[in-house]
């Protein structure tokens, strides 16, 4: 668990990164344009997670995603590190977070509600709390995060070589 000024200086950059992640969960890519639109979107069947390899798919798409699945990882990484918890509570209150974000850029016409999101935002934590816990000591140094780092690649190359597998095992028995 980090503490002192360690503790402090990740506290606010954590704030920071959170508020540049509610600017593109909000504003970003021209979401203002839609907000007189008095239409509620939303998604609340699951299309599989969508989480793949870009290797013949549309590239913006790909990258979309990915970046969805991406900027939550810190999340998981983070928070345990400054507030004590186990996996249970940590899922629990990130998807009661995200369920509320989700809800809010439904209601206020600044994005849809879309449970996919829920799942890829959910996914990219997990994979951040596990990489942090299996680096048992000295996270708070470079070479521990550094680990960590490394620990979230490969696990992050992992889960998307069983997602994709899991998406075209799905899609393959669906026709």
């Amino acid at each position: 668990m980090f503490i002192g000024k360690v503790r402090k200086v990740t506290i606010t950059l954590l704030a920071a990164y959170t508020v540049v992640i509610l600017y593109f969960l909000f504003f970003a890519f021209d979401r203002t344009s839609r907000i007189n639109n008095q239409e509620y979107w939303y998604n609340l069947i699951p299309n599989g997670i969508p989480l793949y390899f870009p290797l013949g798919r549309d590239f913006q798409s790909w990258f979309f995603n990915f970046a969805n699945f991406a900027a939550f990882l810190p999340y998981g990484i983070l928070i345990p590190l400054l507030f004590p918890c186990r996996f249970l509570r940590f899922i629990i209150l990130f998807c009661v977070s995200i369920f509320m974000i989700e809800i809010l850029q439904m209601i206020t016409h600044l994005g849809c509600f879309d449970i996919d999101d829920i799942f890829i935002n959910t996914l990219g934590a997990t994979i951040g709390f596990c990489a942090q816990k299996l680096v048992p000591r000295s996270k708070n140094t470079i070479k521990g995060m550094s680990k960590v780092a490394i620990i979230t690649l490969l696990l992050s190359f992992g889960t998307t070589v069983i997602v994709e597998g899991v998406n075209n095992f799905f899609e393959i028995h669906q026709k």
